[in-house]
């Protein structure tokens, strides 16, 4: 979900931090960017806005998750220049609930490089 439609939002201030890690708390909307609380970038409330949801319409409660987890190493390259390399994006998510751990692993937006994981 996070290389989706809706990062087009963040696209100006991804381009200003060029490249670096984001790990996002999904679960309470918070964010950092290089280990830097972020405030500016969107996807930390919409992809935490889809977890409330998704929850409710499956009757799931807030406290039966554990943690719920993204990690996205980034790099903008020349994105929105003329001939510009378009952005790469390196997403790891996991989410913990009741001992269990559910991990995806996902590169770009087309390279179809996916790993899901259950333990």
């Amino acid at each position: 979900m996070f290389c989706g439609w809706q990062l087009v939002n963040d696209f100006e201030e991804l381009e200003k931090l060029h490249s670096g890690v984001i790990e996002i708390d999904v679960k309470n909307g918070k964010c950092e960017v290089d280990g830097v609380t972020n405030d500016k970038l969107t996807m930390p409330l919409v992809l935490n806005d889809w977890l409330l949801r998704d929850m409710a319409e499956n009757d799931i409660q807030l406290s039966d998750i554990d943690e719920a987890h993204l990690t996205v190493s980034f790099d903008m390259k020349d994105f929105g220049s003329k001939n510009g390399e378009g952005p790469e994006f390196n997403c790891y998510s996991y989410l913990i609930s009741s001992g269990n751990k559910y991990s995806l692993k996902f590169k770009g937006e087309n390279k179809g490089i996916n790993e899901v994981n259950v333990t």
